[in-house]
């Protein structure tokens, strides 16, 4: 039986998907202190901690931290380059940079850019600033909307894995903000599940994503959530025509690359001349209390 059908079984049942959270998490708090011994010893100060890279990355290693990091800057710059935005005196957003591994591989391929970071988690971005300080500007955000950011301040924006964790009512909401913060004309690349990223979905899962061409699953919360960020933040799945629909309220859908990131898709937009179009304030999501 797949990890992912072990999974969906346990699931179903209660206390066993309870007792394989806290093996998960009994396995991982042994592995973290055994990176974090070996973190003191090698006292990398361009690398972040253990728990950090896994915040970001899903793992502890520094090896596949960097090599990755690596990957998505060369990938994000070619892409730039692609639809016209060269990389060379303009103002990057890093939106939900984490501790600045993409950023910081970015800026050693465009060295004249002022790149900014942005994220909701205060220690990564404590580590960024501390560590980082030649790369950017790192600051938090609110979970919701808006930023400090003036209309029309950055000449690019990329985001890579937020949209593919955030419920679609904060999606529309950042897409707004992302789209008035961003210069008319400017391109910004997000990443997004798509098509290569279904093997673990369930069949009702699957459905709901033909039926809407979204599914938002709500998986562990609290501590046996692995990753430390806000129990909101779970797994989301678009379908490429949702993208198409839904995301175009907001910005042009310029491109729609699947498995750009292996089992991510990464969208191209550009904002529009004209005003993008801003949700009722209603709809906002409201900041965790």
């Amino acid at each position: 039986m797949s990890p992912s059908k072990i999974r969906q079984t346990a699931r179903r049942i209660g206390p066993l998907y309870w007792v394989v959270g806290l093996l998960r998490y009994v396995g991982f708090r042994r592995k973290l202190r055994e990176a974090n011994r070996a973190y003191a010893r090698e006292a990398n100060s361009d690398v972040p901690p253990p728990l950090l890279r896994h915040r970001v990355h899903g793992a502890l290693d520094e090896t596949s931290y960097r090599h990755v990091g690596k990957l998505i800057a060369s990938g994000l710059a070619r892409c730039f380059d692609r639809y016209g935005v060269v990389l060379d005196n303009l103002r990057v957003l890093d939106f939900a940079c984490g501790p600045g591994r993409v950023a910081n591989e970015l800026k050693s391929l465009a060295p004249s850019c002022r790149i900014s970071g942005s994220d909701i988690n205060r220690e990564t971005i404590d580590w960024a600033r501390e560590h980082l300080s030649d790369v950017g500007g790192f600051e938090t955000n609110d979970p919701a909307p808006p930023t400090r950011h003036a209309d029309g301040t950055f000449d690019a924006i990329y985001t890579v894995s937020l949209f593919t964790h955030l419920d679609e009512a904060s999606q529309d909401a950042w897409l707004a903000e992302l789209a008035r913060i961003l210069k008319p004309g400017g391109i910004f690349l997000a990443t997004t599940h798509g098509r290569h990223s279904l093997t673990s979905c369930t069949a009702g899962e699957l459905r709901e994503l033909e039926a809407r061409g979204i599914v938002h699953r709500v998986d562990r919360k609290g501590r046996f959530k692995l990753d430390g960020l806000p129990d909101s933040y779970q797994t989301t799945f678009h379908t490429r025509e949702y993208v198409a629909r839904s995301w175009s309220r907001f910005f042009g859908v310029v491109d729609h690359v699947e498995g750009w990131l292996g089992d991510q898709d990464l969208v191209v937009l550009r904002r529009r001349s004209i005003d993008p179009i801003r949700l009722p304030p209603s709809r906002l999501p409201s900041a965790p209390q």
